[in-house]
């Protein structure tokens, strides 16, 4: 096989990986995604020597995505409004990819590539809750552990619920900025 074919390969199993796991979290099993990109399990292994590797891979992803959303958000005028749009948008993005919340909360193996994109995720969040603590509008004691936890409650239970309505998780994701405000 071709480096290119290799690197195409890799793309599929990520984009496939992508899509079992937010259908079905961190439990969808690699034989799934080998169905889905249309390659043997040993394809998937080649690049991606564990589940948790592969599942890293899509994490890393989404962890990005966040850290761009952050980043905007933290540029916006009205710092507490961007802080509840960013949870409010990460709670409509959980509520179809089971991914994302699980990036955030840390409950990932320890992959170079994961950590690294995880704290950059955690710096770029605290930029935006900087803003609105500076505005007077968040607490003062408020941190992104907090928004970890309480996202992670809230992942948990409408995940173990099976809860897929945007609606539902961004009431959720509301709910917390209430309570970190001031």
């Amino acid at each position: 096989m071709t480096r290119v074919d290799a690197l195409r390969n890799r793309e599929r199993v990520v984009e496939a990986a992508a899509a079992v796991f937010a259908e079905h979290g961190l439990d969808a099993g690699v034989d799934a995604v080998a169905v889905r990109a249309g390659v043997g399990k040993a394809t998937v292994y080649r690049s991606f020597p564990t589940k948790e590797h592969l599942f890293a891979a899509v994490a890393v992803q989404r962890l990005r995505w966040f850290e761009e959303q952050a980043e905007a958000a933290a540029v916006r005028p009205d710092a507490h409004a961007a802080f509840g749009d960013l949870l409010e948008a990460l709670a409509e993005v959980q509520a179809r990819d089971r991914v994302i919340g699980g990036s955030l909360t840390g409950e990932l193996a320890e992959v170079p590539e994961l950590v690294e994109a995880h704290a950059a995720a955690q710096v770029a969040l605290e930029r935006v809750m900087a803003g609105a603590r500076a505005a007077g509008d968040l607490r003062t004691d408020a941190t992104p552990g907090d928004v970890r936890t309480l996202f992670g409650g809230l992942c948990r239970e409408l995940g173990e619920r099976g809860e897929r309505d945007p609606a539902v998780w961004r009431r959720y994701a509301r709910l917390i900025v209430a309570a970190l405000s001031s």
